[in-house]
């Protein structure tokens, strides 16, 4: 049978990805670094290299490959996967939704669901069964979805049929953005404070786990001063050859700074799309370049957001009219009960001997379904007794221009 022919150079990140045996790998690299090629040519990999089944003799699997919209899926996933696993050689691609290519070719037999999954969406998982499920860029898809995927894998064929010779998650993606928790576990930006041991343990890169990081596509470019002048291509780059000349120098005309840190150099930085609520900030001004610290001799200010779903809590400290918003708290699907016990927990292990004040979203005051007691209640229970914030009618321009004047 003649095939797509799909490269691996030796020593690349690429090559180590596509060969690697894991219950979960992640490839993270630039744009046109080939991690969507590499994906597909790893499902192959695992496709063919099934156990034969006891009752047929022949090598079954089945697969899911993710994206957030079935847009992306159609665009661009799916025209990778036929360039290089074309229908007349594998098997008619159904294309309903959702999309999918049942495989058969010599003792193999093989059917590959592409999935559109957003927030939520776990749900569509929970009874499926599959030898192995791949995301294509999963800095676009929530934690839950990927927790899901990893208990759906593994389950086809069944034992009693000879069972799987691999299974897994496998994912390629861009550099995350800061506030995913991709790159929380990748260890580019700190875990959440307030943490107890146990839930750290969420935000550690599993050791039995393989992370594969590509080299950035191109490099700052400075003068003599340190001053970035612009970029230029780097020759240890992956996937150069595959690529149409000046495909980099190309890209980056027009680009923000962040865009082409995040996208081509493969750094987690805080990525904005759409126009800003605060146009006056800026990050070089506003944002300090070393971990801001208490300082003796001031109050505490604890804002509060309630919300089961991602409660809050900022620290900060107001010394000669500047804020200095030192540490942020975030909860993850916690009632106030739960949360309230860690903000007293982190106050006094950040804050010794301090005087606080705390000041929370009006709707805190709320009584919950299930509970006569509001957040303000269980906090104030906790000795911390919240000031709601003095916004009639929690109207937004008035919260707006609240923080336009502190910046």
């Amino acid at each position: 049978m003649s095939e797509q022919p799909f490269c691996l150079a030796p020593g690349t990140k690429v090559a180590d990805f596509v060969l690697s045996d894991r219950f979960v790998d992640v490839l993270v690299g630039p744009l046109g670094s080939g991690k969507t090629r590499a994906l597909c040519a790893r499902i192959m990999r695992h496709i063919k290299q099934q156990r034969k089944s006891k009752s047929t003799g022949l090598r079954k699997s089945r697969w899911a490959i993710v994206r957030t919209v079935y847009h992306d899926l159609d665009r661009s996933l799916i025209r990778t996967w036929l360039d290089l696993f074309p229908e007349e050689i594998y098997g008619k691609l159904n294309r309903a939704r959702p999309p999918r290519h049942d495989l058969a070719f010599d003792d193999v037999r093989a059917t590959i669901d592409f999935l559109a999954l957003d927030q939520g969406d776990d749900a569509k998982l929970r009874s499926a069964e599959y030898t192995g499920i791949a995301f294509n860029e999963l800095f676009t898809t929530p934690k839950d979805i990927f927790d899901e995927a990893t208990s759906r894998v593994g389950r086809y064929p069944s034992k009693s049929d000879g069972g799987s010779e691999w299974s897994g998650v496998i994912a390629d993606s861009n550099a995350p953005p800061e506030d995913h928790w991709l790159a929380v576990l990748m260890g580019k930006v700190e875990q959440p404070p307030g943490l107890t041991e146990e839930e750290a343990l969420q935000f550690r890169w599993p050791r039995s786990w393989g992370l594969w990081e590509q080299p950035p596509a191109v490099l700052d470019d400075r003068d003599g001063r340190g001053k970035l002048i612009g970029y230029r291509v780097n020759p240890a780059a992956e996937n150069l050859n595959n690529l149409q000349d000046n495909y980099y120098e190309r890209l980056i005309e027009t680009k923000s700074v962040s865009w082409i840190k995040n996208r081509l150099q493969g750094e987690v930085v805080l990525v904005v799309d759409g126009t800003p609520v605060w146009a006056m900030f800026r990050r070089e001004y506003h944002v300090a370049r070393e971990p801001l610290r208490p300082i003796r001799g001031h109050d505490v200010l604890i804002w509060l957001d309630f919300g089961r779903v991602y409660p809050a809590a900022l620290f900060a400290q107001e010394v000669n009219q500047r804020i200095y918003v030192q540490y942020e708290m975030l909860g993850f699907n916690e009632p106030a009960s739960v949360f309230a016990p860690k903000v007293k927990r982190f106050l006094e292990q950040h804050y010794g001997g301090h005087g606080f004040r705390c000041v929370g979203d009006p709707k805190g005051r709320d009584k919950g379904q299930q509970t006569e007691q509001s957040s303000y209640d269980i906090f104030k229970a906790h000795g911390m007794p919240v000031t709601p914030a003095p916004v009639k009618g929690n109207d937004i321009e008035t919260r707006t221009e609240a923080v336009a004047f502190a910046l």
